[in-house]
């Protein structure tokens, strides 16, 4: 038998151990595969948005190799350390350390290897699916025709290749390997009672609630400058949780003695204990990937679906159109008539409205601001075609200042009185605020509604640069016909119609960058996931033959089959599901916040996701449970 022989022997004995690791190596070369292909893909080069695609496919494929190279270093030093023992046997029979380390590197690129070339297959298999679908996502004509560059084979063979190489390499660097002793003993050691400190634990606890607290009271404002204290927050406090807080709640369940000296309960605890201070790292690894991935996937899955209602919420009007200045008024109607003639040939039902403003200047929160009037009687009118009910009343020294959503929270800023000021007139108002049923425009902030005659003064001593009109449409099912709209607004003279703006513009634009988003970020999210349970398989079946042992002495103490079965099943269980549940908290509250910046719910979304993700981990978890349940019948 040849050396290789023999490497290829042990890879294949040890394939169950290997195996969720493979899979895991399978599944991001498949992905990043599958990237590189549309990245370069013939038919992109002929597409405007090439440069747009190239960007985010290179970040996510960066993404992905960052995080494989982590994932597979920390694997096969795992790997290594639980078979410690099988390389003491070789040097006691003479292997040389020069030939173990070879024998390492042999056997991490045999498994690299065919992982790159099992994820490329599989790449192969599914990227005509992908690349449907990624035409579909663009919104292209025709579809993208299959087609593999050579240039995917060779940047995901040689990118793969050369980081299983170094990662071994830097195995090989790190095992530092001093004596047979030292290998034989492996990864056992003496146990140590679990210690943990009152003061670090209560610490952890606080600023995982103080972060909770930030993201739960968060919104369109604060959430920019609070982003990086919620991080610093969680992350140190999940730390502490698993390292301190664990080992503390353990402590309190113990001096529970009716619940820890119930049937099989004190061996379930005590080993717990054990095992969340022995995992702790790894349970606060597996809690932040499992984090990062539902946030990501979650957040960006949320605002896609609620694209149709943000820009409901955003933009009153279906469509709207103003013109500034009295010679652009005189030429608006032929291009207000070349949109409406679009709408009347597709057979697409409307209603309309055209009112005239003026313009004024104010001061509000010290600064100088621009407005446009319109009077209380169009104010009215804009409601009905809006399907509104009339809900203010103003007096004859009163004006409402319409403020845009995003901005409601700063109404404060806005004084109890103001003087509106144009070129020839002025008058000075108590102020309302009230929110905007119109839509924005670059020439002025924000739009007043006066009193007709206080409106009729201002209009009658405009300036010709002072004077506006304004359409605004009602369509009939405006998400279905959006490009249409977006196509034909952008034909008409922006010169003379210079305030063009419609919820189709910001449905679509929300639609089309979070459409890449989700195809960039999906599949690194469900990669992060895939890894997290991954870890944990690793590090179960590393520890598998120590808990046969102890499994074979409580059945030599009269433990039946069935009560150890239970306390493996239930010992399983909390190491998966607890970073699982304060994983999906984490997220949670990051959907809070989430939910305070838009009006539509994220519950939906939200659970569809966290749903999906259980399914998965629930298989890994009976995965789990089968092994260890199988190894102590055999034992037995």
């Amino acid at each position: 038998m040849t050396f290789r022989q023999f490497a290829f022997n042990n890879v294949k004995r040890n394939s169950r151990q290997y195996l969720s690791y493979f899979f895991s190596c399978m599944f991001s070369v498949a992905v990043f595969f599958i990237y590189a292909v549309i990245m370069f893909h013939p038919e992109i080069q002929h597409h405007d948005f090439r440069d747009i695609v190239r960007s985010g496919i290179t970040a996510a494929e960066v993404v992905i190799f960052g995080f494989s190279f982590l994932f597979v270093l920390y694997s096969t030093g795992a790997f290594i350390k639980s078979r410690k023992k099988e390389y003491g046997i070789l040097m006691t029979l003479g292997i040389s350390k020069g030939q173990l380390n070879r024998l390492l590197i042999l056997e991490n690129s045999i498994i690299g290897l065919v992982s790159i070339f099992a994820g490329m297959l599989v790449g192969m298999l599914f990227a005509n699916l992908f690349i449907m679908g990624f035409s579909n996502l663009l919104g292209l004509e025709n579809s993208l025709g299959f087609q593999i560059s050579w240039k995917a084979f060779l940047l995901t063979f040689v990118g793969y290749f050369l980081m299983f190489e170094l990662n071994s390499l830097l195995v090989v660097w790190t095992l530092r390997i001093n004596s047979i002793v030292s290998l034989f003993q492996g990864a056992r050691g003496p146990k140590q009672t679990p210690k943990f400190s009152w003061i670090l634990a209560i610490i952890g606890l606080g600023l995982v609630i103080a972060a909770y607290y930030l993201a739960w009271t968060s919104d369109l404002m604060s959430i920019g400058y609070r982003m990086m204290p919620i991080l610093g927050l969680i992350i140190p406090g999940t730390y502490l949780l698993f390292t301190q807080f664990s080992v503390l709640f353990i402590h309190l369940l113990k001096k529970n003695k009716n619940l820890y000296f119930k049937k099989t309960n004190l061996l379930t605890i005590s080993e717990l204990g054990y095992k969340l201070k022995d995992h702790a790292r790894l349970l606060f690894f597996v809690t932040i990937l499992s984090a990062v991935a539902f946030t990501a996937s979650g957040v960006l899955y949320g605002v896609f679906e609620s694209a149709e209602s943000e820009a409901s919420i955003y933009v009153p009007q279906d469509v709207a159109f103003l013109s500034k200045g009295e010679e652009n008024i005189e030429k608006m109607g032929d291009e207000v008539s070349k949109f409406t003639n679009t709408l009347d040939e597709q057979k697409i039902d409307y209603q309309s409205l055209t009112v005239d403003r003026a313009q004024a200047k104010t001061f509000i929160d010290n600064t100088e601001t621009w407005l446009d009037i319109i009077p209380y009687s169009d104010y009215k009118s804009i409601l009905e075609l809006n399907g509104e009910k009339v809900t203010e009343d103003l007096a004859d020294n009163e004006m409402m200042v319409m403020l845009a959503h995003a901005e409601m929270a700063l109404s404060h800023r806005v004084e109890d009185e103001l003087t509106l000021e144009s070129e020839n007139h002025q008058e000075t108002l108590q102020t309302k605020i009230v929110p905007s049923i119109v839509n924005s425009n670059y020439h002025t902030r924000n739009t007043v509604v006066v009193n007709d005659d206080v409106y009729d003064d201002f209009a009658a001593v405009a300036e010709p640069n002072e004077k506006y009109r304004y359409t605004a449409f009602t369509l009939d099912d405006w998400v279905a016909n959006a490009e249409l709209v977006q196509e034909t607004t952008a034909k008409l003279d922006h010169e003379i119609v210079s305030g063009i703006d419609s919820k189709a513009n910001i449905y679509l634009t929300l639609k089309n960058s979070l459409s890449y988003a989700l195809f960039f970020g999906l599949f690194i999210s469900v990669l992060f996931f895939l890894a997290a349970g991954s870890i944990l398989y690793f590090k179960m079946y590393q520890d598998l033959d120590k808990d046969v042992r102890q499994y074979q002495a409580l059945y030599r103490v009269g433990l039946t089959i069935s009560e150890m079965k239970k306390i493996a099943t239930q010992q399983v269980a909390y190491l998966f599901f607890i970073p699982f549940i304060l994983a999906v908290i984490h997220a949670g509250f990051a959907f809070k916040a989430l939910q305070n910046m838009l009006e539509s719910s994220v519950l939906m979304p939200s659970v569809t996701l966290i749903s999906a993700y259980l399914l998965v981990y629930a298989i890994y978890f009976f995965f789990i449970r089968g092994l260890y349940i199988r190894k102590i019948k055999q034992v037995m």
